[in-house]
């Protein structure tokens, strides 16, 4: 009997060696930006064992980038369903709402979110951005507030809040965000043509 047991216990660290491997060989490929790699190793080790959250969490991110947004909300549930504080599916779920426009859920995901982790600029950005997409603009501009309260480095809530400030025709506050969101990321987001455009368009009225 003793035997069997020590057989099976290096078979079993050979599985699990093999498994970690995978993973590795998974993440490198995610950090890489070799989205299919990972995608095919994640599933590899999925494979051998479909009980590991974070090999879902991997392969939702990896389908994430390959614009794959249906399969990246299947993972992340997933995910969440094997390890529910793994939380930064959440996050990442609601972006994937996001993409496939279902609104509603992207919201109730960023407002899930935010409940266990209240600090986090980018998910009050992205719920932001959600609320500006339904002309939601009081909300909208709520949300971009509370992102620079928390980071007044992040240049991206000012340029949403400029965009809206520009439709509703207050134009020196529309200005003033403008320039603060060039001040703060220049052409880090390839928006500052699109910036220097809205701005020559308000001081031309």
């Amino acid at each position: 009997m003793k035997k069997y047991i020590i057989i099976f216990i290096l078979a079993y660290s050979t599985l699990f060696a093999q498994e970690k491997s995978l993973i590795q060989i998974a993440y490198n490929s995610l950090k890489s930006g070799n989205y299919d790699n990972a995608i095919t190793n994640y599933s590899k080790s999925i494979e051998s064992y479909n009980q590991y959250a974070p090999a879902y969490y991997g392969r939702g991110v990896a389908y994430y980038h390959s614009n794959q947004f249906r399969q990246a909300i299947l993972d992340y549930t997933k995910a969440l369903d094997l390890n529910p504080k793994l939380t930064e599916a959440i996050l990442a779920r609601g972006l994937s709402f996001a993409k496939i426009e279902d609104y509603n859920n992207a919201i109730k995901d960023f407002t899930e979110y935010l409940k266990l982790v209240p600090n986090s600029y980018q998910a009050y950005f992205s719920r932001g951005n959600i609320y500006y997409i339904l002309e939601d603009d009081e909300n909208a501009l709520s949300d971009y507030n509370e992102a620079i309260k928390l980071n007044s480095q992040y240049g991206l809530p000012y340029y949403g809040k400029a965009i809206i400030y520009k439709f509703k025709k207050q134009y020196d506050l529309a200005l003033k965000n403008f320039d603060e969101y060039l001040k703060l990321n220049g052409n880090k987001d390839n928006l500052k043509e699109e910036v220097e455009r809205l701005i020559k368009e308000i001081e031309d009225k």
